[in-house]
């Protein structure tokens, strides 16, 4: 059975091997007598909604599908009739197109970054890809782009320098032009929407309530941290600054970083290489600025005890919609001033830094061809669509919609000047031009060098460590000293990101990977052999030698109806479990890359991961989480079966009760509690905890140490010490737990010892944002979800104990403790050593989806299964992934043998029916 985790976590970096099969995209159909070229663009106009801005990209698109068979006519139909075998034998004289929208698998927060990968990887990639500045390196080192600057083509020639110059932003060319994976520089997207410049937008009524005026263009850091703190009031549900949290956090820092005379990368072209520099003076500033807006102590009217002035959950938007922010981050373009009521909401510049710099981010939405497209047609389709969507042209048609419906006030004067519209520009809102004029001017294109699809990730974690030692005050007080200790985090994380991003290694590093990972990988050869050796004496009859169960296995005359039973099942195995694990060892030893070009790198992987420190975090987290699973969901279940075996009254209501959690799924029961984890004090489950006092806590640790105690006391009686120490082990650790909780208001040593017991807690709790509670927050909905349905196999087996048991054991004095020790648990035990096995299993199986749901891997959440996810299908390192998953089979080898050997000895029989 623990094959099946090994196998799981193989599978999805061996379904990479498949990828190599052609990708599903657009396809051409002889319909009647046309030709239909369809083409899968990765986004479309929702035609169901009825907002202007998508009105207006709708008629673009309407327009576009209009003119192509015009467009085909003129520039491709007589290349396809001369060539019919590389274009088809098709009716060019009548084509058409049809466009379809891309739908594929998202993850919350990461759908730009995650979807198309995962999509790529699936072989179900979109013709026309959405293409990011961070991501852009990835897709064109890995051949995910079609260069569109080949003579051969002509795409890029068929547009005049000014169309290219109406699209293209100067700042934005050196994106979307650079430099292959064969060393030549060509064009690989195609910018469209505009420059889009990082702005602040603001709530007016915020800003009135607390008395705080409206902010200037040439706003400080200082007015932006005043307006955040007279904003905020969490008893209200009131923050001044929306952000959000986890793998992509550094995305607001960023901002704080430039404006503060920092940078992200630096490029040194005399040996093409990029490198980190985030670790300066200049970026330890903004981290402390980042860090007192994120976690500086306060104290609210109530005596409260608030950290920062930043919400950071998921409903964020949801938030600023009922006007309980009041600032949030947001690229400047039509689409967003067509969301915003001017009357209401203002719109500025970001603050200027220390030392009066301003650096809001530049970025640009950009289309890009898949180079996976087999039909030139589609891809010449697929190229006409980025062409016109964004063209002069389609630009016209969108400002006249815009206009049309009211919003004309908000589009860039520059369109409205150059389509006919001057008397609409006195009516856009004061300044809003003038602001966006500034973000564009002061604007740094978002990282974009060698896999800065990871940077963020890389940047966000000295943040979170920064705002955890802020909250348990562990940063120094005085600004040189705690600015040293900010930087000292900035350069951990920029070493990290130079050696796991960029690859720089040193000779003597890479040689002593290479010698580790030898041996580990002998160790996993090793450890296989042996497995399939013991595992067949496992199950061999009893005192038959291996070589005598090999040979019993080749009678095929005694045994050939029995192995055509089994060859469906066997053969369905083989090819869904062992046969993507053989393919997906060849991809631990390469630089797999999805469209072709892999190269065998051998040991490297290998190595890169033993040295990895935060794969062995993962490991570790893995662990703890596993550990939580089997102390919260293993025994609860006997034990709430043996209270409702022995409730004398309401049997059937309380297991109803207790069975409802599992009419629901797990992802909703996961997004319910979710909600239950706010931590604020409207939260539930803080509403609950914030009234009640100290003592209480204390009570129930004692509660609770007192039965297992008592446990405890009868296995000495019975001189079962080892067991008597792990219960007390047991109950000491419950304590602890109810007496953390208590912490807080048990530690104001200035308040006398009765008043604190009767205190509440100073502040609610973090649930899912402190890494102390984390992990257990992650686990907890699972114990309200299966403790009932978990219980029923329990309660079932309780219904074949002999009541004369508990008879003879009532003659002899036994207490109930005593009943459930030596006749519940001896009965159960077969029944629970098969549960142990499932429980073990299902915490390394399943671990990745509650975490994901939950957390997403932050507040040091982030498991072994996930984090292989995460490197194979978000950034694409297949190769490591799977070397990943071989060394975790490595770990989970030996447990596997040694279920394999109980399960070998356990003998199933019914129970005798009750007479």
């Amino acid at each position: 059975m623990g094959n099946r985790r090994f196998s799981a976590c193989l599978v999805g970096s061996a379904f990479a091997v498949l990828c190599a099969l052609p990708a599903v995209g657009g396809w051409i159909e002889s319909r009647d007598d046309r030709t239909i070229i369809h083409v899968k663009v990765f986004a479309l106009p929702d035609r169901s909604r009825t907002d202007t801005p998508t009105r207006a990209d709708a008629a673009a698109v309407r327009e576009f599908v209009r003119q192509f068979p015009t467009i085909f006519a003129e520039r491709y139909r007589d290349r396809y009739k001369s060539d019919p075998e590389r274009y088809g034998d098709h009716n060019w004289d009548k084509v058409e197109i049809e466009l379809h929208p891309f739908t594929g698998i998202t993850i919350q927060n990461l759908s730009m970054d995650a979807r198309p990968l995962m999509a790529i990887a699936g072989g179900v990639s979109p013709d026309v890809l959405y293409v990011n500045f961070r991501q852009s390196d990835t897709y064109i080192q890995q051949g995910f782009l079609h260069p569109l600057d080949r003579p051969e083509d002509g795409y890029l020639a068929s547009m005049t320098p000014e169309d290219i110059a109406f699209r293209v932003h100067p700042k934005i060319r050196p994106v979307i032009e650079r430099k292959g994976p064969e060393g030549q520089e060509h064009v690989w997207a195609l910018p469209y929407g505009g420059a889009l410049g990082k702005v602040v937008i603001y709530r007016k009524d915020l800003f009135d309530a607390a008395g705080v005026a409206y902010p200037r263009n040439d706003w400080t850091w200082d007015e932006f941290l005043d307006a955040c703190r007279r904003i905020t009031d969490p008893a209200r549900g009131l923050y001044g600054l929306g952000m959000g949290r986890g793998l992509h956090e550094s995305w607001y820092w960023v901002t704080f970083l430039w404006s503060a005379g920092g940078e992200v990368l630096e490029y040194d072209e005399a040996r093409d290489e990029w490198r980190a520099v985030f670790d300066t003076p200049e970026a330890a500033v903004a981290l402390d600025f980042y860090t007192r807006l994120c976690a500086e102590p306060w104290t609210d009217a109530e005596g409260r005890r608030r950290y920062g002035y930043a919400y950071k959950e998921t409903d964020k938007n949801l938030k600023w919609e009922r006007g309980e922010i009041g600032m949030v981050f947001e690229y400047v373009d039509e689409k967003l001033f067509a969301t915003i009521n001017p009357d209401v909401t203002g719109m500025v510049p970001v603050p200027r830094g220390p030392d009066g710099l301003r650096g809001a981010e530049l970025n640009s939405r950009m289309m890009g061809l898949f180079s996976g497209i087999e039909e030139p047609a589609v891809r010449d389709a697929a190229w006409e669509y980025m062409r016109f969507f964004d063209s002069e042209e389609a630009v016209r048609i969108k400002t006249r919609v815009m206009v049309e419906g009211g919003l004309g006030r908000f589009i860039n004067p520059r369109y409205l000047e150059l389509f006919g519209y001057p008397e609409m520009i006195r009516f856009a809102p004061r300044g809003w031009k003038e602001c966006f004029d500034i973000a564009i001017e002061t604007g740094r294109p978002e990282p974009y060098g060698r896999n800065c699809q990871l940077v963020y990730n890389l940047m966000t974690r000295p943040l979170q460590i920064a705002e955890d030692l802020a909250i348990r005050g562990a940063l120094p007080a005085q600004p040189e000293a705690r600015r040293a200790a900010l930087e000292s985090l900035l350069k951990d994380a920029v070493e990290l990101t130079n050696r796991k991003m960029i690859g720089i290694l040193t000779p003597r590093e890479r040689l002593l990977r290479r010698a580790s990972a030898f041996a580990v990988l002998l160790c996993i050869v090793l450890a296989f052999t042996l497995t399939l050796k013991r595992v067949v004496r496992a199950f061999a009859p009893p005192g038959t030698s291996l070589v005598e169960s090999e040979s019993a296995t080749r009678a095929p005359r005694r045994h050939t109806y029995a192995w055509l039973l089994l060859l469906p099942a066997l053969l369905t195995i083989l090819f869904w479990k062992y046969l993507p694990i053989a393919q997906g060892s060849v991809i631990a030893f390469m630089d797999y890359r999805i469209m072709g070009g892999s190269t065998f790198v051998w040991l490297d992987n290998f190595g890169s991961v033993l040295w990895d420190a935060e794969w062995w975090q993962t490991v570790w987290n893995s662990l703890r989480y596993t550990l939580l699973v089997l102390a919260l969901t293993f025994l609860p279940p006997v034990l709430l079966a043996i209270l409702l075996q022995e409730v004398p009254r309401g049997k059937v209501l309380f297991r109803v009760i207790f069975y409802l959690p599992a009419v629901m799924t797990g992802l909703v029961v996961m997004l319910l509690w979710k909600s239950f984890y706010d931590p604020t004090e409207t939260g539930v489950l803080n509403a609950l905890v914030l009234r009640i006092p100290a003592g209480g806590f204390l009570l129930a640790g004692l509660v609770l140490f007192a039965i297992a105690a008592q446990f405890g006391r009868r296995l000495i009686h019975h001189h079962l010490r080892p067991l008597a120490l792990l219960s007390f082990a047991v109950g000491s650790a419950l304590f602890y737990t109810c007496y953390s909780v208590a912490r807080p208001a048990l530690h104001m040593m200035h308040v006398p010892l009765l008043e604190r017991l009767l205190m509440t807690m100073p502040e609610p709790y973090r649930w899912l944002q402190n890494p102390d509670t984390a992990m257990f927050a992650c686990v907890l909905p699972m114990v309200w979800a299966g403790v009932g349905p978990g219980c029923l196999i329990y309660l079932a087996a309780l219904k074949g104990v002999p009541d004369e048991l508990y008879e003879a054991a009532d003659m002899d004095g036994a207490t109930f403790s005593d009943k459930i020790l030596f006749i519940v648990f001896p009965m159960l035990k077969v029944l629970l050593i098969i549960n142990f096995v499932g429980v073990f299993i299902g915490s390394w199986l399943h671990a990745s989806g509650n975490i994901l749901a939950m957390t997403g891997g932050a507040a040091n959440t982030e498991v072994a299964d996930l984090h292989i996810f995460y490197q194979a299908f978000m950034f694409l390192r297949f190769g490591p992934a799977t070397a990943m998953a071989w060394i975790l089979g490595l770990m989970l080898i030996g447990f596997t043998v040694y279920q394999l050997q109980i399960l070998s000895k356990i003998e199933f029989r019914t129970t005798e029916e009750k007479k």
